[in-house]
């Protein structure tokens, strides 16, 4: 019986869906363009990195920036960079290269790090979290 009762529940929930669809509601297609690749934005030259843990902003977390060896398998590289998270667990770096790959290791505690790598896709339009 309840096989039964979750058939006739669904074909209800589709007849009732289709009374509602408004079709006189649809307006004609515009001009059709076709999405553009996305690229890097050279005006975007910063981000930023919150470093949390367990889900809590960490203040005076260091973090160091690199530049992986290959970027078909990107694991963090020799650090040219290390700030310390501000009061609200974030860390800024700036002068970044749109055609670069980068990554961020927050170095959590003694043999704890949390790390990510990416190109202009992971840092220009978002901020990169890293910690538990």
């Amino acid at each position: 019986m309840p096989k039964r009762f979750l058939v006739i529940l669904a074909i209800v929930a589709m007849a009732v869906a289709a009374c509602h669809s408004n079709s006189a509601s649809v307006s004609p297609p515009g001009p059709s363009s076709s999405p553009s690749t996305p690229s890097p934005d050279p005006s975007i030259k910063k981000t930023s990195v919150l470093v949390t843990v367990f889900g809590t902003p960490a203040p005076g977390v260091p973090v160091q920036e690199s530049t992986p060896k290959s970027t078909s398998s990107p694991r963090p590289g020799e650090p040219f960079e290390t700030i310390k998270t501000n009061a609200k667990g974030v860390a800024h770096f700036y002068h970044l290269d749109p055609d670069s790959y980068y990554c961020w290791v927050a170095l959590l505690g003694p043999h704890q790090k949390s790390s990510q790598c990416g190109s202009w896709a992971l840092w220009q339009h978002s901020q990169i979290i890293l910690g538990t």
